[in-house]
């Protein structure tokens, strides 16, 4: 991964970009059977487990919200300490995306508050990410969401299934003035039906180890998990310009 993988995905010169082995699979399952024991019960959007809410769950919520914003530098630390001796796989990835960008990269701030980066999903037998889009100005009205030029989804795979929970997405971008129409039916672009995206899609099967970055304006789904469960640490990379900083949040 370098800059003109970063600057293709954010141009759609490309909708998704694997990086096989970014993470030892060796790390990766060891860490894995650490954050399955993480996973609090109160926190996702009942489509998978996490040990935290994301931004997307919160912004509704002042209480959810506080303790969001409250979590942010803990779940860094304690990433952190669990991965040890081995590097964070959120400190590789921010450190990766900082030296090769030209504006390097740090944690989205909100109202002068860090936001947490890397929160841990959980998808078991029977789950699946119906087709949607992430981009951030759709779901919070603040002024840094709205310069953003691009948005990216990553994600580091610990622990994939045995069968399913593939990650599909379509070169189809649904516009801002298109979504206008559609927000009462998919409030936070979620769950298109299949039937208005394009017959043929991108489907990757990531193993253990991976990091998968895809283009978040581009329609994408998680194929349904038929046996096993998969946990990945998840995120979102904004893109302000190639001078300024990467914004990293989840």
């Amino acid at each position: 991964m370098d800059e003109q993988v970063l600057q293709d995905l954010f141009d759609l010169k490309c909708v998704a970009v694997r990086v096989p082995e970014f993470y030892d699979a060796t790390y990766s399952k060891s860490l894995a059977e650490l954050l399955y024991q993480e996973i609090d019960g109160s926190a996702g959007a009942g489509i998978y487990e996490s040990n935290i809410d994301s931004f997307w769950n919160v912004t509704q919520d002042a209480e959810r919200r506080e303790r969001y914003f409250n979590v942010a530098l803990p779940l860094q630390r304690r990433l952190r300490r669990l991965s040890a001796p081995y590097p964070s796989p959120v400190d590789l990835l921010r450190t990766t995306l900082d030296e090769n960008w030209p504006g390097g990269a740090t944690l989205m701030s909100m109202s002068g508050r860090k936001m947490p980066f890397g929160i841990t999903r959980l998808w078991r037998t029977g789950s699946e990410g119906l087709p949607h889009q992430d981009v951030l100005r759709r779901e919070f009205d603040d002024p840094v969401a709205h310069a953003m030029v691009g948005q990216l989804g990553v994600n580091i795979y610990l622990d994939t299934a045995d069968e399913g929970g593939e990650l599909e997405t379509w070169n189809h971008v649904i516009s801002d003035e298109e979504y206008v129409g559609m927000a009462d039916r998919y409030p936070g672009s979620y769950g298109y039906p299949r039937d208005i995206l394009p017959d043929e899609a991108v489907l990757i099967a990531p193993q253990p180890g991976d990091l998968v970055l895809v283009n978040t304006a581009c329609v994408h789904a998680i194929r349904k998990i038929t046996a096993g469960r998969r946990i990945t640490v998840s995120g979102f990379v904004g893109n302000l310009g190639p001078d300024l900083p990467l914004r990293c949040w989840s």
